[in-house]
């Protein structure tokens, strides 16, 4: 018994080599894994290679960064939709505004949660990153004015929230 356990890790870390070795990080191989699952596979590797660690990432680093690269998102867009808020005159706008605001600030409690399991290699707990695309949702949904850049910000939140979702999926099951 204790020979098949020591024969399922060798295979295991045989595999991950092929994926992520010492010298060169991350694979091209494993962002088109990772990112061929979402809308835009070009721009999920874009983001992941926009952080010079990931071409040296081994996974729990890969999954740390994949939540970084969302929390910069979230906070930029925290502070554009609190802007928007701040600068308008429009009431109607200013309440969507407002509730784009709580749905960010609910989307950095939920990346700040996530990067603690991450940093504890507990992949298979991060299972809420989903809700990040529903918040930016919601937060577009509720602006009725057309004339406003929200429609491109809530694209860039969306592809960056995919790219931490299945980075984490793709760490949990390595």
């Amino acid at each position: 018994m204790a020979s098949y356990a020591l024969v399922r890790s060798a295979i295991f870390l045989l595999v991950a080599s092929m994926y992520f070795s010492a010298s060169s990080g991350v694979s091209q191989y494993v962002l088109a894994t990772i990112c061929g699952q979402t809308q835009n596979q070009e721009t999920c590797e874009e983001i992941l290679q926009s952080d010079p660690r990931t071409s040296s990432a081994d996974p729990p680093l890969l999954s740390l960064i994949s939540l970084q690269l969302a929390m910069k998102r979230v906070d930029r867009n925290f502070d554009a939709f609190s802007q928007f808020r701040d600068n308008t005159t429009d009431p109607a706008l200013k309440i969507a505004f407002e509730n784009c605001v709580t749905l960010y600030q609910n989307m950095k409690d939920i990346l700040r949660a996530d990067y603690k399991l991450s940093q504890q290699e507990k992949y298979d707990r991060i299972t809420d990153l989903g809700q990040l695309t529903t918040l930016a949702y919601n937060c577009e949904n509720g602006i009725s004015s057309s004339i406003l850049p929200t429609a491109g910000i809530t694209e860039d939140m969306l592809l960056i929230a995919q790219t931490a979702v299945y980075t984490n999926s793709f760490v949990a099951g390595s």
